[in-house]
């Protein structure tokens, strides 16, 4: 069963921190275009433990932090989803970005933002997040 997100949605990160790693090639213009950098996202989570797991965790020296690779297609859907455009829009610049390789995009972009929702990553909103002018 293929579960699908409204193209009207428009799919925001969620305020996490995560950096811009190695380089996956040259940028295209259509990726220059759309704001893409063709590099590594690589999401960091910090880790919560109850307090058992916590002195488990310090006895054994676990890092406090997880750190999330995305691959190339994803590092570029991670760029794209600003809180401005819609799935619509974002699987239509991953289309042109991509080509080949994310088609069918619009179930592909849906079923990456339904896993990184499930990990509290993607907040989907009705409405563009929409930058407040300073009046």
């Amino acid at each position: 069963m293929t579960v699908k997100i409204d193209p009207g949605i428009f799919p925001t990160r969620a305020p996490s921190n995560w950096e811009l790693g190695q380089s996956y090639g040259e940028v295209s213009p259509t990726m220059d275009l759309f704001g893409i950098s063709n590099r590594q996202v690589v999401i960091t989570i910090e880790k919560k433990f109850s307090f058992i797991e916590g002195l488990i965790a310090r006895i054994l020296r676990a890092p406090a932090n997880l750190r999330r690779p995305l691959d190339q297609l994803n590092s570029g859907l991670w760029q794209l989803m600003d809180g401005t455009r819609s799935l619509g829009e974002i699987a239509e610049a991953m289309e042109e970005c991509f080509e080949e390789a994310i088609i069918p995009s619009e179930e592909r972009c849906s079923a990456s933002i339904l896993i990184l929702e499930e990990l509290n990553l993607v907040i989907l909103a009705d409405l563009p997040n929409v930058p407040r002018s300073r009046d």
